[in-house]
């Protein structure tokens, strides 16, 4: 029995010194992926330049936007900005095949289409017989009034604010000039899918900031906004009537306050 004692001594000894050695090697490693992060961290600051170095580029927005003869201003819209905003400061974090990421897909493609597109045909989101937008029970402008007056104008009908007798592209430019890092938008929660959809949203930009480097340093002041949206949607997922409610009032008083 002593032997057998000695034995189990001599083996529980080594394998502590194993333990011993990989618990060393894992802290030497993890020191080294910490300074090599850091050091990759220093040489790839928070622009949208870098979006593509983002640990979790994999979870940007997908639009597809399809076939367009003629676009806004002759050019594709370009959303590394926005998309690095989104990236950094979200606060979900849907899973791909989730039903919040695919209705937030399906809306930032066509925010992007009805913004952009100058052909109403070729907006593949919609169906082009019953779409309208309307805002807190208020008009439902269809795809041609909303193109023309833009997304600002109509979902902020009923409001006093100079923004309201600007023209699509005076809108944009004002906007742009407020939320220099862009308008950030992400889904919350699905409460139902297709044919009757039912959403929660957030909605955020910050002011007086010039880059995502100074906002996450604590600069400028944060706006959010939250909403809900219920739409219907043909069988292959086209929306028609979307219904937007949200504070009108505390949005423009945030933006001017």
């Amino acid at each position: 029995m002593g032997i057998c004692e000695s034995k189990e001594t001599s083996s529980s000894t080594t394998t502590n010194k194993k333990l011993q050695t990989c618990a060393f090697a894992e802290n030497i490693a993890s020191f080294f992926t910490y300074i090599f992060k850091s050091k990759k961290q220093q040489t790839c600051p928070l622009t949208p330049e870098n979006i593509a170095s983002f640990a979790n580029y994999n979870e940007c927005p997908v639009r597809n936007l399809g076939t367009c003869d003629k676009w806004r201003n002759d050019r594709v819209p370009e959303y590394d900005v926005v998309n690095a905003k989104y990236l950094l400061q979200k606060t979900q974090k849907h899973s791909p095949d989730s039903l919040e990421k695919s209705v937030e897909n399906l809306i930032k493609t066509w925010e992007s289409e009805i913004l952009h597109k100058l052909v109403p045909e070729q907006i593949g989101t919609i169906d082009m017989k019953q779409f309208s937008v309307a805002t807190n029970n208020k008009t439902a402008y269809n795809v041609g009034e909303f193109m023309e007056k833009g997304s600002y104008c109509c979902l902020l009908e009923g409001m006093k604010h100079p923004v309201m007798e600007m023209n699509f592209d005076e809108g944009t430019e004002y906007f742009e000039e407020k939320f220099k890092t862009g308008f950030a938008w992400e889904v919350i929660k699905v409460f139902s899918g297709p044919p009757k959809v039912a959403f929660s949203w957030r909605h955020w930009a910050h002011l007086d900031t010039k880059s995502l480097q100074e906002e996450e340093d604590g600069k400028g002041k944060l706006l959010e906004v939250f909403g809900f949206v219920k739409a219907n949607t043909t069988e292959d997922g086209k929306l028609q009537d979307v219904e937007v409610f949200f504070d009108q009032e505390k949005f423009l008083a945030d933006l001017e306050g």
